[in-house]
């Protein structure tokens, strides 16, 4: 067997790192060239379907819309102005998004009502977010980043790039998350993009994620403008405004919750404990977070004078028996609770409620940070003592 020389396997890898970097490159260009392309315009519009697989129950969930992108540079806080239109299966109009620049307004075309509110998710422009953060993601981490094969996808032929922004092994389990962005080769626009993932953040279990976009139909320097974010003639302003949480001291309000399991239980009948409140929804990412938390507190807590009343509106009983099941849940959830809801003033999610002994909120907030599961604690431990 011949043992290539030292000259010969140093010429071998600077070979081999050129060839790497000059990929690395191209990789960088081509969502380079896409974003350039976007903003050589000052609007444009697109079509978008979204299929998940949602990992916290296995089912699948679908939605399309139809978006309207302006470029507003002079906005700090995004650089663009939006529409958005939610359609149903058959593509009609369900509801509107729109953005103005200070604040995001909703529209419900089946009962001509608007609500106002402050600008607070990127979430539809998504597909912008996403090419940004590839882009920077290229260029910090060029090792992270692979070229496949050019496929079809929607009858385009696609370059196809695959990014591992996690690939690790913890507790002898390989966890990551792939993105596959596929470009159209004529277009230089993306055509879709899918994620996978194997996590260990949320739950008790290892949980598998899978989200399949879909752009198309896209259209640029159309007639739209300013003029068109405004709220329709013939809209009115929802009749409910939206209620400040509770606040501290206030005797909490007696609701009657439904239990999966057939079991009924009232606020009233725990008045003696401290009752942690956890107002969500499945799929709702940041009420997923705390799943884990919560199971801790509750097995912290399950001799002692402390119960956990986790409610949704949205979710039906199946739906809460499966999920209850795959993340391993010991804690109670209840379901079609709008009452309870609607008598809190919850309007975002997540949002806990603290009840003392005497049935008074000694705390409230809405939304999770890292620390959740100290924080509740120690409000629990000063409530015991």
């Amino acid at each position: 067997m011949m043992i290539p020389s030292i000259k010969t396997f140093k010429a071998s890898v600077c070979i081999a790192f050129a060839t790497y970097s000059i990929n690395a490159s191209a990789q960088a260009t081509l969502v380079q060239k896409t974003i350039d392309k976007i903003d050589h315009y000052k609007n444009f519009s697109y079509r978008h379907t979204n299929k998940i697989k949602d990992f916290f129950t296995t089912d699948t969930s679908s939605e399309q819309t139809r978006n309207f992108i302006l470029k507003a540079p002079e906005n700090n806080a995004l650089g663009y102005l939006y529409k958005t239109e939610t359609l149903s299966k058959a593509g009609d109009l369900i509801r509107t998004e729109l953005y103005n620049g200070k604040n995001r307004i909703g529209l419900n075309p089946s009962d001509s009502t608007y609500r106002i509110g402050e600008f607070k998710t990127f979430a539809v422009l998504n597909l912008l977010v996403d090419l940004n953060w590839i882009n920077d993601f290229v260029k910090k981490k060029p090792h992270a980043i692979t070229s496949a094969a050019d496929t079809t996808i929607d009858g385009a032929i696609c370059s196809h790039l695959i990014i591992n922004s996690r690939d690790t092994i913890v507790n002898k389990e390989h966890l990551y998350t792939r993105l596959h962005l596929f470009i159209d080769k004529v277009s230089d626009m993306p055509v879709c993009i899918t994620r996978n993932a194997k996590s260990a953040e949320i739950g008790n279990t290892i949980t598998n994620y899978y989200s399949e976009d879909h752009y198309f139909d896209y259209k640029f320097d159309q007639d739209f403008g300013v003029a068109d974010l405004i709220i329709p003639k013939g809209f009115h302003e929802e009749n409910e405004p939206q209620l400040e949480l509770l606040t501290q001291g206030t005797i909490a309000p007696d609701f009657v919750l439904d239990g999966v399991d057939g079991k009924k239980i009232t606020l009233s009948k725990l008045r003696g404990k401290v009752v942690l409140l956890d107002y969500f929804f499945i799929g709702c990412y940041s009420c997923m977070l705390s799943v884990k938390p919560l199971n801790n507190i509750h097995e912290k807590y399950k001799n002692q004078n402390v119960a956990i009343a986790s409610m949704t509106e949205r979710d039906s009983k199946s739906a809460i028996v499966k999920f209850r099941k795959i993340n391993n849940l010991k804690y109670p959830i209840y379901v079609n609770r709008g009452d309870a809801v609607k008598s809190y003033h919850v309007s975002e999610f997540p949002t806990f409620y603290i009840i003392d002994k005497e049935g008074k909120i000694a705390n409230v907030f809405s939304g999770y940070d890292d620390n959740f599961g100290e924080k509740v604690t120690s409000m629990i431990d000063k409530l015991l003592k």
